[in-house]
């Protein structure tokens, strides 16, 4: 309740100040004072005042701000903003009719398609993207049309509305703006590309797939958003070709190749992500742990352990008890147990959840269970574990037996020297990644985690 006070105090300290602003002589304190009022969604009246002053820019403050400050219905509010559209100012006149579109007011539909024809860009930009708001099939039939002008604005607002109205008719001729854009190898604004992948993803444009791999292979700025499209056009066919960007500097593209590989389930893929878990990007580590929890990858047991246990981040480290649980499966009741006491509350709850998923519950795992029930903030999610354990007849751990049960040398002595190299073998294998197929080198790295899982086992006396 005190906070809310406080907020609400701080509010009307924000609106004296804004009334004490637009007595200012200077245009610029007025048009500031009229953009914080539109933010604070509040004095609508005082917003219309100000639509009469008499500098331009305070004008046009004031109209985008009675957008964002009043819904619908506001009959006094569409009026004003109306009357503006004849305003000898274009800023003015863009700004009232894009307020009209973000107020949903459908009775003016006719005067914002008027705009249309304006003589100046900016009135029809703003005209284009009110009336998609307001009555999409108005402008639907000119989108062609708009898309290949020249103006800069209007061919703008066009693809973005194309990209919001899923308009296929239109898809050939953003993908050849896109194209002829990085032919020209122009660099100076990459709004407009930007624009272009995001319209090209939604509209679901298969043939702009190889456009879309190029970029990401080879243009800084706008690799990372080529790649979220690729990902959000579910195109697997990009994953084997863009994996060597896995190791590339920009945080945002290896999260999205990543999501990529997952949604592709591109395995091969697994000796270039397992290095990730120790990436110094709080995304990125989550997005891998991700991919290892779902490929089963046991090699990274160790890794996803010591994140569960001292990552920086606390809301990683929740994550990391999710994968190594489905990782281990019984194996893990060690950990949770250990970790049912940790002073971070998500991860207490993450273990609350995954002892669940545990077969048999050792003395220790039923009375750590019992701690999470009893504790408010985590008695919530250890309830479904505390439904699928009959804790009345609680048994011990059943012995885990491997299904081939391989011989163990009698002497281990030359084991650790083996294992560290087997280890330095795997972890080098990213490197290798230009030499070979990746196929060839997932075909190795199964085979080495084979070896791996099978030395760590002998060496704590049974297999892993």
């Amino acid at each position: 309740m005190g906070a809310e006070l406080k907020e609400k105090k701080d509010q009307q300290e924000e609106v004296e100040r804004c009334l004490t602003l637009i007595q200012s002589r200077n245009p610029r304190d007025r048009s500031f004072a009229a953009k914080c009022l539109g933010g604070l969604k509040t004095r609508p009246d005082i917003l219309i005042e100000l639509l009469k002053d008499p500098n331009g820019f305070v004008r046009s403050a004031a109209a985008e701000a009675l957008g964002r400050s009043v819904e619908l219905p506001a009959p006094e509010v569409v009026s004003h903003l109306l009357a503006l559209i004849d305003d000898p100012n274009n800023y003015v006149c863009a700004a009232a009719v894009n307020s009209l579109g973000l107020l949903g007011a459908i009775q003016v539909a006719d005067q914002v398609e008027a705009c249309l024809d304006d003589e100046h860009p900016i009135v029809v930009q703003a005209a284009i993207l009110a009336l998609a708001r307001l009555d999409p099939h108005r402008i639907e039939a000119r989108l062609v049309e708009f898309i290949q002008s020249e103006a800069y604005l209007i061919h703008l607002a066009a693809v973005r509305v194309c990209g919001w109205l899923a308009q296929d008719a239109c898809s050939g001729f953003i993908l050849q703006a896109l194209q002829d854009f990085i032919k020209a190898d122009a660099r100076q604004d990459l709004k407009l590309p930007k624009l272009y992948i995001e319209a090209l993803a939604r509209l679901k444009v298969k043939e702009a797939i190889p456009t879309l791999v190029d970029i990401a292979e080879h243009e800084i700025g706008l690799r990372s958003v080529a790649v979220e499209a690729l990902v959000e056009m579910n195109a697997e066919e990009a994953a084997a070709i863009l994996s060597p960007l896995l190791s590339d500097p920009s945080n945002a593209l290896r999260r999205n190749l990543i999501e990529m590989m997952l949604q592709a389930d591109y395995q091969s893929a697994l000796p270039l992500v397992r290095p990730l878990l120790k990436d110094k990007a709080i995304a990125v580590r989550e997005t891998a742990l991700a991919a290892i929890s779902k490929w089963g990858d046991k090699v990274s047991v160790d890794d996803v352990r010591e994140i569960a246990f001292s990552d920086p981040s606390p809301f990683v480290r929740p994550q990391a008890v999710i994968a190594l649980t489905r990782l281990l499966g019984q194996e893990v009741l060690l950990d949770l147990v250990d970790l049912s006491e940790d002073l971070n509350l998500y991860v207490r709850r993450a273990v609350a959840q995954c002892l669940a998923e545990v077969g048999t519950l050792t003395p220790e795992g039923k009375a750590a269970l019992l701690r999470l029930a009893h504790d408010p903030e985590t008695a919530d999610y250890a309830l479904e574990a505390l439904q699928a354990h009959d804790l009345d007849a609680l048994k011990p751990l059943p012995v885990q037996t491997a299904e081939i049960v391989a011989p163990v040398p009698k002497d281990l002595s030359g084991v650790p020297e083996l294992l560290n190299a087997l280890e330095a073998w795997q972890g080098a294998l990213p490197t290798l990644q230009r030499n070979f197929h990746l196929d060839e080198l997932a075909e190795v790295d199964r085979a080495l985690s084979t070896l791996i899982l099978y030395l760590r086992g002998a060496l704590n006396g049974g297999q892993e």
